[in-house]
């Protein structure tokens, strides 16, 4: 394709007449109570670091968030060009 073509992200009906394929269920019901558990869980431990880093750490709790967040994002940018990398299947 040339430089001002775009190629389609999903291909359409008319490309392929059968029907699209459905997504089958592999998670169990321990499955998900484990998950909500998981969650449950790891959401407490994050509001039991920001209670003590409250108790504690006093204004640095701000500059605290605002390098973590710098973090996330740098690691954010790092996930999506590895996104990129990999072939469409």
């Amino acid at each position: 394709p040339t430089s001002h073509e775009t190629l389609p992200l999903l291909p359409s009906s008319r490309d392929s007449p059968s029907p699209p394929a459905r997504l089958e269920r592999h998670l169990t019901l321990s499955d998900l109570i484990i998950l909500g558990i998981g969650s449950t869980v790891g959401s407490g431990i994050f509001v039991l670091c920001g209670l003590i880093a409250r108790s504690y750490a006093g204004p640095a709790v701000s500059l605290s968030w605002a390098v973590s967040g710098l973090a996330a994002s740098l690691s954010r940018l790092c996930f999506a060009e590895l996104a990129g990398r990999v072939p469409g299947g």
